[in-house]
């Protein structure tokens, strides 16, 4: 099934609502954004992290679902890609208390709903 079809933005909306914008990842691997060098394609990250206990894969899987979510939403042309891929903007926000934390929430609904919006009015 293609996705990325304007008819089935409904269904890209409630896969992302429903898996918490973890559906991005899927849509990444659908769209063949995965890059075969990069940090999660190593399983020894994974393997180490869970051996960490279980904290650590959760923060690594919350990574990886913002850099796919980026990735996706930067190859649907939503407007902003020059601040919401750079990582150091993401790591900056959640490092600032308060104004950061609320800025980065803001910034990742961004890109939890443009992507949509963009499907939605694709031609």
């Amino acid at each position: 099934m293609d996705f990325l079809k304007r008819e089935n933005w409904w269904l890209v909306l409630f896969l992302n609502i429903i898996t918490c914008g973890l559906f991005y990842i899927v849509l990444a691997k659908f769209m063949n954004l995965y890059d075969d060098d990069a940090w999660y394609m190593n399983k020894w990250y994974w393997i180490f992290g869970t051996l960490c206990l279980v904290i650590p894969v959760f923060i690594m899987l919350t990574v990886f679902g913002i850099q796919m979510n980026a990735k996706v939403a930067n190859e649907l042309d939503v407007s902003g890609s020059n601040i919401y891929n750079i990582p150091y903007t993401w790591i900056l926000l959640f490092i600032i208390p308060v104004i950061g934390w609320i800025l980065f929430i803001i910034m990742y609904l961004y890109i939890f709903i443009m992507p949509v919006i963009k499907l939605k009015r694709r031609t």
